[in-house]
Parts: structure tokens; C-alpha cells; sequence
């Protein structure tokens, strides 16, 4: 009995061992299936990584990059345009601003007294008109003047022969006077920084030609005093016209009220009295 128990017995043992080493065949079998399978996955995730989400990411990430570069040159390219637009409008306002500035002192220094000395004349012209009957035409005068009053003085002076009488005439200059041809054109020379350029020129040529002028009481017998009246008068005419032109330019840049006769055709005009 007790022989077949230790035989039983060791049949036991040798098929646990048995077992035993199967099952642990097994399990490093079935390990490195799993390990296999794991692997075949982990490529596959790869894979798919690799070929759809890494390249859609690599693609956003360089156009976030591409945008970020964007933003800073539109950037950069609107601060350098607004920087000149700036500078430029500093500019256009400053050239603005002298111009209006040089503008309304040409018109307060300069042209209100050129003004002022030709609405005398065209009064002259209608006085005249009233106390005589008599018309006379811009274009056969374009300029009419004062001739300064006359003072006669007489003087006696007593001696052993009898008395003798002196008389002497001395011109007086008087506001109406002073405004002359010449003081038109010496105006215009001394403010010449402020007159227009052809202006300026008519005036020295002017000044040039009164010297030898026939109605210049300083010049006598010039030889070329008939050159001189003719030159004389076109210039003056000239002078008219376009002081009376760029007067009313003036008031109208500066946007005041002128006459728009006047600008369009330098001849002077002014109310009779009779209108509105």
C-alpha cells in the first residue's frame, strides 16, 4: 500500500512539473505575441501620425508663423505710410498757412493802397463828369491825378530906389496830390517783395520811361520824349488794370467780398451815387 501511495505520489510531481513548464511556454509565448501585436500598433499609430496629423500640424504651425510675419511687415508697411502722410500734411498745412499768411499781407501792405490810389482817380473822373459835363473814357485816360495846390507868395521890400515886389509860387503837396503816377510806381518798387512779378516789372519800366515823360515837370526837352509819352501811357494802363485785377483776386482768396467785373476786367468802377 505504502508503495503505490510513493508511486502515486511521484507520478503527481512529474505531471505538475509538467505542467509547470508548459504553462510557463505559454506565457513567454503569448508575451511575445502581445509584444508583437503592441509593436504592429505602435508603427500603425505612427504611421497614421505621420501622415495625417503631423503634416496638417506642421502646415498650421508654419501659417501661424507666416501670419505673425504678415502682421508685423502690414505693420510696419502702416506706420511708414502714416509717418510720411503725416509729414506730408505738416508740409500741405505749413505751405497752407504762408500762403494765407503772404496773402493778406500782400493785400493789407500793398494792394489796399494801390486800391485805394485808383478809386481816387476813377472819382476824379467822375467829378469831372458832375462839375463840367465833360466824359472822359478809361481808355483815353486811364489815370487821372491831382496837381498839388499852388501858394503865391508876394514879397515887398523897400530901398532907396523905391519898392520892389516878389512873387514867388511854391506847390504844396497835399494827400490828394501825393496820390500820382509816380507814387503808385515808387509804392510798388518799395514793397516790391509783396507785389506780383509782372507788376513789379511794369513799375520799374514805368519808372524808367516817366523820366523822360513830357508831363514829368523834371524833365525838359528830352529827345526822346514822344518814345517816352507813348510808353508812359501804356504802361500806366497796364499798371490799372492789374492792380485792379489782383486786388479783387486777393479778396477773393482771402474770402472776402470783390467785384467780379472788376477781376475779370481790371477796370475800375464805382458807384454814381444812384445805385443801391
Amino acid at each position: 500500500m505504502i508503495g503505490e501511495d510513493v508511486k502515486k505520489n511521484a507520478i503527481c510531481r512529474i505531471e505538475i512539473q509538467r505542467f509547470i513548464s508548459g504553462g510557463v511556454t505559454m506565457s513567454l509565448e503569448m508575451l511575445t505575441v502581445l509584444l508583437d501585436i503592441l509593436i504592429i500598433a505602435i508603427i500603425f499609430i505612427g504611421g497614421l501620425f505621420t501622415k495625417h496629423y503631423l503634416p496638417t500640424y506642421m502646415a498650421k504651425k508654419g501659417e501661424n508663423l507666416a501670419t505673425k510675419e504678415d502682421v508685423e511687415e502690414i505693420t510696419k508697411l502702416t506706420e511708414q505710410v502714416q509717418k510720411e502722410f503725416n509729414e506730408a500734411f505738416e508740409l500741405f498745412s505749413s505751405d497752407i498757412k504762408f500762403k494765407y499768411e503772404y496773402n493778406y499781407k500782400q493785400y493789407s501792405e500793398l494792394y489796399c493802397k494801390l486800391y485805394a490810389i485808383v478809386v481816387q482817380s476813377e472819382y476824379v473822373r467822375r467829378y469831372i463828369k458832375l462839375c463840367e459835363n465833360k466824359e472822359i473814357s478809361f481808355d483815353d485816360a486811364p489815370f487821372l491825378e491831382m496837381s498839388p495846390t499852388h501858394r503865391v507868395s508876394k514879397k515887398i521890400t523897400f530901398g532907396e530906389n523905391g519898392s520892389t515886389v516878389n512873387q514867388t509860387v511854391e506847390d504844396i503837396e497835399t494827400p490828394i496830390s501825393q496820390f500820382n503816377k509816380k507814387e503808385l510806381c515808387d509804392y510798388i518798387i518799395k514793397h516790391g517783395d509783396l507785389a506780383s512779378q509782372e507788376l513789379l516789372k511794369l513799375a520799374v519800366s514805368y519808372r524808367f520811361a516817366y523820366s523822360n515823360y513830357s508831363g514829368n515837370p523834371e524833365c525838359k526837352n528830352s529827345s526822346t520824349e514822344k518814345v517816352a509819352n507813348d510808353e508812359e501811357f501804356r504802361m500806366i494802363r497796364s499798371i490799372v488794370v492789374m492792380i485792379v485785377k489782383e486786388y479783387n483776386e486777393l479778396r477773393k482768396m482771402l474770402r472776402l467780398s470783390y467785384d467780379e467785373t472788376e477781376l475779370t476786367t481790371g477796370i475800375p468802377s464805382i458807384m454814381d451815387g444812384q445805385e443801391e
